[in-house]
């Protein structure tokens, strides 16, 4: 990746810093987490600061409008260029279906449409399994994915003579905070390894990765089964 400006959205998540980790390259370089005020964007941007890299903080949530997200984009990248961006948004825990589908997919598709108009070299959608494979205990969630995967990766199309790039990323279950009270199913990954094979992702400019790289085999396994036949987390 080139010295411009990184940008992590969802800059307390867990996976997006391991995301984020292996593309920075060497300090220094500067790095903007975007997110609400919350301890560990506090915590992130520290533990970044003392790797060596020019660290600051904006705010950002699926509430923004168009206007808004392009006031936050033009502040946050005032003294260098976006080079990198990684959306790492996404909740469970949504105080009402729509709610769900806002977070987790009409705001991120508003945010993806316009960072490919910043032609940032990458651009990096954690979305999940669940956006190809919903899951009605999940439907909010499985929804709002949905809606920005699609976004990500018709952009993708849009922007492929433009110079940008984008990777969307479909992992299944990460044992992370979010998840910390669920049930760990097959397949279940890490943040560190959903991290690593981003990167070997993004050097081998692919627009897709599955994590674990079964995972999108056992999607379409899963799909081809009736939902009435499976345990009924999985449905």
């Amino acid at each position: 990746m080139s010295p411009g400006t990184a940008l992590l959205v969802g800059g307390s998540s867990e996976i997006g810093m391991a995301v984020l980790l292996p593309l920075l390259g060497p300090a220094p370089r500067q790095v903007i987490l975007a997110g609400r005020p919350s301890g560990e964007l506090w915590w992130n941007a520290e533990r970044l600061r003392d790797a060596g890299y020019s660290v600051s903080t904006t705010q950002y949530d699926a509430g923004l409008n168009v206007e808004q997200i392009d006031e936050m984009l033009e502040h946050a990248c005032a003294e260098h260029p976006l080079e990198l961006a990684i959306v790492a948004v996404g909740s469970m825990s949504s105080t009402s279906f729509a709610d769900g589908v806002v977070v987790n997919g009409f705001g991120v598709s508003l945010l993806l449409r316009a960072l490919v108009q910043r032609k940032p070299e990458q651009i990096v959608l954690l979305s999940s399994a669940a956006a190809v494979r919903p899951r009605q205990s999940i439907a909010a969630y499985s929804l709002g994915k949905q809606l920005a995967d699609s976004t990500a990766v018709l952009l993708s199309r849009q922007a492929a003579g433009t110079g940008v790039r984008v990777l969307v990323v479909r992992p299944g279950f990460v044992q992370t905070r979010m998840t910390a009270d669920l049930k760990k199913p097959p397949f279940a990954t890490s943040p560190d390894r959903v991290g690593r094979r981003v990167a070997a992702a993004v050097e081998a400019r692919k627009s897709i990765v599955w994590v674990p790289g079964v995972m999108g085999l056992v999607v379409r396994v899963l799909n081809l089964v009736p939902r009435r036949l499976l345990p009924e987390a999985w449905r």
